[in-house]
């Protein structure tokens, strides 16, 4: 098959997670009305509260990712080990803008559909210099959700110019990856009880707005203050279903996509920052008789001040 015309292209496959919100960690379920400021995590209401710090820090992030994609006959992985920098600073009431970058590439490998392959007679570039250019930033509330808006319009977001060519290696999607986790719950958490929360709310995947449908649960496994902070671990379960119907080539095709994810989230609760954040996620999608396909995604980030 035609290199142009592969499912698996690697900068397709990045711009889907981005699309979902499955770098920085899976979307909460409810985000509404954060406060800040001050000490969070025992409001009035009872419970554990987990918000970010306000104001700026400098965060260094080891992340690895592993990214394995499959459809339409043809599979492809990829391999990931790098450490990030997490620039944060203020963004007005209640926000914060991260801006992120990358330091270090210790691996970086693809194989599969999408091991890029020579074009034109030229070797392929230099992929771990590439992506050590990876950088971004985002606009995010005090759980960690991104104000999509004001993240798009920030300049160090800016599309590349009109007319200018497409770079089937651009690694700009891989920023992504990086971040805070946006995992934290709206209302407080009291250690051994789960709490369920419902969401519906549209995903724009290339172009497509699906209506989603999400349930996530939330549970408390423990306050351990032995190294003499407060760190919460929170066992986080997603469930997302949705679909969308689409005409393409004279028909119409229904394109559905399930996505199932656990993660672990270790948080500090006097610092108001994370310590350690597993996921692991799944994606499968299908398009009526034109078949469909699965991406599974594990990661594992650690954070310390930089």
């Amino acid at each position: 098959m035609h290199r142009s015309r592969r499912l698996l292209r690697f900068s397709t496959a990045l711009a889907l997670f981005g699309a979902l919100g499955l770098g920085a960690c899976k979307k909460s379920a409810d985000s509404a009305g954060p406060s800040s400021g001050g000490d969070t995590s025992t409001p009035a209401g009872g419970g554990v509260v987990l918000r970010y710090k306000p104001g700026p820090a400098k965060i260094k992030e080891d992340l690895k990712v592993s990214f394995v994609a499959s459809g339409g006959g043809q599979g492809g992985e990829m391999k990931a080990d790098i450490t990030g920098l997490l620039d944060i600073s203020d963004a007005g009431p209640d926000k914060l803008k991260v801006n992120f970058s990358i330091l270090d590439v210790r691996q970086f490998e693809l194989s599969g559909g999408m091991k890029p392959e020579p074009k034109d007679g030229k070797p392929v570039p230099d992929l771990k210099a590439k992506l050590k250019e990876a950088k971004g930033a985002r606009i995010i509330d005090m759980l960690g959700e991104t104000e999509k808006a004001a993240t798009k319009a920030l300049p160090e977001n800016a599309t590349k110019k009109e007319g200018a060519p497409a770079d089937e290696l651009d690694m700009s999607s891989f920023g992504s990856f990086l971040g805070l986790p946006s995992e934290l719950p709206k209302d407080g958490l009291v250690e051994g009880k789960p709490v369920k929360v419902s969401k519906e709310e549209k995903e724009n995947v290339f172009g497509l707005e699906i209506d989603m449908e999400t349930e996530t649960t939330y549970t408390l496994v423990k306050v351990d203050d032995s190294s003499g902070k407060r760190l919460a671990e929170i066992r986080i379960e997603s469930e997302s279903s949705g679909a969308k119907e689409m005409a393409q080539g004279g028909k119409n095709i229904m394109l559905s996509l399930d996505v199932t994810s656990e993660s672990t989230l270790i948080f500090n609760l006097d610092d108001q920052l994370p310590v350690k954040n597993t996921l692991s996620s799944t994606q499968n999608f299908a398009a009526g008789n034109e078949g469909g396909g699965e991406f599974r995604v594990t990661l594992d980030a650690t954070y310390a001040p930089a």
